[in-house]
């Protein structure tokens, strides 16, 4: 081989290699504005996009339980102060319909006006997809992979539109969160071309669209595993109801990453040592700046029964019935969980 075909050769692979490795280091520099590092926290707007379920369809009261009002009140309870809310949410939105019909515009537009007032927009949630996957559902194979790169494509243009909206010198001024879309007919997305496994195609494509531009994820779907009948109107209708949307507005007040201080907690019954009776009480002090979303006890690993919250006395209060277990010690876990993911356990030795 001449020695001019080698040399070339070399560079090309010496410039191959250095095109992976901007790659693997997040591209050339310049060549897209910073994003934060970290979460900004609230602003003085959140602004809420989406279909809907940003609405509040089918909650019992779309502007106190749906999901957009219960996140909105947990923004506010944290800032202590109020939150301007803008709820653009549109009933029936597709991707490419928040595009072509003016939700985004309509974004945009509240997002210039933000800035012209000096308020700071954070954060802004997006739940979008539901009805892509609809609309596709009775479509061919053929359908459904056009249906979906579309549904990419419009995401990416949502996505960067927003950015460029909420980016000044190059730094995004506020958070972002989507949503992936909850299967309320629950189903086995292992099984290719099944209604569960383009579902989780279509989160795919929400959670990798989102990671290249540092935007968080509230994971509806998982949060709906397992609880789909508990959480929606089905078989009736695929809404989410009052129960759904408070756990979609807990998770997106997870990924939002605002409130990482556990919850506080104390047991004040039993104590260390023998058991005062055979079915003795538990008297749990739990708090939380935020709120106590969940109470838990366990007794050898073993799930005791649910304790319920005696307001009078600011007591979570349940019993163990120890008259079948063995004497000796046993080891009873109290766990207490707040509406972000945080969690504070104690446990206690009890003797039979």
């Amino acid at each position: 081989m001449p020695e001019r075909q080698r040399q070339t050769r070399h560079t090309l692979r010496l410039l191959g290699t250095l095109m992976v490795l901007v790659t693997l280091l997040g591209g050339l520099p310049g060549t897209a504005p910073r994003v934060a590092a970290a979460p900004r926290g609230s602003g003085d707007l959140y602004l809420a996009l989406g279909d809907s379920l940003g609405v509040g369809l089918l909650s019992s009261a779309s502007d106190t339980r749906g999901y957009v009002a219960r996140f909105h009140s947990l923004l506010e309870q944290s800032a202590g102060h109020p939150i301007i809310l803008r709820n653009l949410s549109v009933s029936g939105e597709t991707a490419r319909s928040m595009i072509n019909n003016g939700q985004l515009a309509a974004a945009r537009a509240a997002l210039a006006e933000a800035q012209r007032a000096n308020w700071r927009v954070s954060p802004i949630t997006i739940d979008i997809g539901g009805n892509d996957l609809r609309t596709l559902q009775a479509r061919d194979d053929a359908a459904r992979e056009a249906g979906l790169v579309d549904f990419r494509a419009a995401l990416a243009q949502i996505f960067d539109t927003l950015i460029a909206a909420t980016t000044v010198g190059g730094v995004r001024q506020g958070d972002m969160i989507a949503m992936t879309v909850y299967n309320p007919a629950a189903g086995n997305p292992t099984i290719v071309r099944s209604d569960a496994w383009w579902i989780a195609r279509f989160n795919t494509a929400i959670t990798e669209e989102a990671a290249k531009r540092n935007i968080a994820i509230a994971d509806a779907y998982g949060r709906f595993v397992g609880r789909e009948k508990a959480l929606t109107w089905m078989p009736l209708d695929f809404h989410a109801n009052n129960a759904g949307h408070q756990v979609i507005a807990n998770e997106f007040w997870r990924a939002a990453s605002y409130d990482t201080a556990p919850p506080t907690l104390e047991i004040v019954a039993p104590g260390t040592g023998a058991l005062p009776r055979p079915v003795p009480t538990i008297k749990v002090r739990a708090a939380d700046t935020i709120g106590v979303t969940q109470v838990t006890f366990r007794l050898d690993d073993q799930s005791l029964p649910a304790p319920v919250y005696a307001r009078d006395l600011d007591l979570w209060i349940g019993y163990w019935d120890a008259r079948a277990a063995s004497a000796g010690p046993h080891r009873l876990v109290i766990t207490v969980s707040d509406a972000a993911g945080n969690t504070t356990s104690k446990e206690v030795m009890v003797t039979r």
